[in-house]
Parts: C-alpha cells; sequence; structure tokens
C-alpha cells in the first residue's frame, strides 16, 4: 500500500512541477512578445463581456 501511496505522491509531484514551468513559460512568453500580452488582455475582456451579457456568475463557493 505505501508503494501505490508514493506513486499518487509522485504523479502530484511532477503534476506541481509542470503545471508551474508551464506558468513560468507563458509569463516569459507575454513579457517577451508584448502583442501576446495584449492578445490575452483582448480575450479576457472579451471573456468578461460575454459572462456579462450571459449572466454566467463564477463564485468560489461549489
Amino acid at each position: 500500500m505505501n508503494i501505490l501511496r508514493f506513486i499518487g505522491l509522485l504523479f502530484l509531484f511532477f503534476g506541481i512541477l509542470a503545471s508551474s514551468v508551464m506558468a513560468v513559460t507563458v509569463i516569459v512568453t507575454v513579457v517577451h512578445f508584448w502583442p501576446v500580452l495584449l492578445v490575452v488582455i483582448l480575450a479576457i475582456l472579451l471573456l468578461s463581456a460575454f459572462f456579462k451579457q450571459t449572466g454566467i456568475q463564477i463564485t468560489g463557493r461549489a
């Protein structure tokens, strides 16, 4: 049973590590190529306007 727990925690660790690397890569790309930053900001604004128009609310509660 301990080996199964170890393998699960190993997958969890590598998942967190991979997501952290991806987050840093996206941030570096956005800072280096400023047009990408404009596209990201525009996409966030369009998504926000879509949510307001359709009445979709995102809350922290389940």
